[in-house]
């Protein structure tokens, strides 16, 4: 009986270590996207960014460049949008006073 709960003790340690080694490599990573999306202070969202923050279709993404309503630059092929900018988009289109509105300098 006592066999079992020592190799249950050791199974939750090891977890625990699994799940603690995975929490610092995820907070790595995430300082190192947050590093690639940042540049000289502002910050960028590509396009795969913007479909899960605003949960939109690269349709309507496409659509919103094409009007001209949500200005993007591209490097080395790949559509950017200044998170200033997507805010500033969003307030005007959609009346969203909620969003933060001096939080990045244009």
């Amino acid at each position: 009986m006592e066999e079992g709960y020592n190799e249950i003790r050791e199974l939750k340690e090891m977890i625990e270590l699994c799940f603690e080694r995975q929490n610092r490599l995820i907070s790595k990573l995430e300082m190192e996207l947050e590093a690639l999306s940042n540049f000289n202070g502002k910050q960028m969202l590509d396009s795969r960014d913007m479909r899960l923050q605003l949960k939109v279709c690269d349709r309507t993404l496409i659509r919103w460049r094409r009007s001209g309503k949500l200005p993007f630059f591209k490097i080395s092929g790949k559509v950017y949008f200044w998170a200033f900018d997507v805010y500033k988009f969003l307030r005007e289109e959609y009346g969203t006073a909620n969003l933060p509105t001096d939080t990045f300098v244009k």
